[in-house]
């Protein structure tokens, strides 16, 4: 079985709270990369 993971360039990225959804939906693990502080979901897939 193969494991996705989604990395996020979280400076760029217009779509991250579309994509906390659906990797919740999906039990998808996701790496927030940003060079400033960004506020992320407290989940520990994230």
């Amino acid at each position: 079985m193969t494991s996705i993971q989604i990395y996020i360039d979280a400076d760029a990225c217009p779509v991250k709270a579309e994509v906390y959804r659906v990797a919740e939906r999906y039990a998808l693990k996701v790496f927030v990369v940003a060079n400033t502080y960004i506020g992320v979901p407290r989940d520990p897939r994230i």
